[in-house]
């Protein structure tokens, strides 16, 4: 990507991710280490880990079941699907997903538990 600097701190995760198909960047050769990450985006990050390990991506998940699932990006409906379906992804007051919105810390740290505790249980 031609905006990961080599030697920066992030830059052997980034190549990794790439790597295995994990992260795709914007697809004009920019990866946007700065730019905050929408609900979408780390859902397909997590789904493309999750396949990449084996995972069974057939648990699907009723977008149609929040006011907004009709927003999710044609990019990323599989994932999103997967990770509702998982319990991994939920909605946000008001019964919407928001998929475009910005993840927070909080709620990254909490998909990551409940992705991990379902590769336990």
């Amino acid at each position: 990507f031609s905006d990961v600097a080599d030697g920066s701190w992030y830059t052997e995760a980034v190549r990794w991710a790439a790597s295995q198909g994990i992260v795709g960047g914007y697809g004009n050769g920019t990866f946007g280490p700065n730019d905050p990450i929408t609900r979408e985006q780390l859902a397909v990050m997590l789904w493309r880990y999750d396949r990449m390990g084996g995972g069974d991506a057939a648990a699907a998940g009723d977008l149609s079941a929040f006011a907004d699932g009709a927003e999710v990006s044609g990019w990323a409906a599989e994932a999103v699907s997967w990770a509702v379906g998982r319990g991994l992804l939920t909605g946000r007051s008001g019964g919407l997903l928001e998929p475009k919105g910005y993840t927070t810390r909080a709620e990254a740290a909490q998909l990551l538990m409940r992705y991990l505790e379902g590769q336990n249980g």
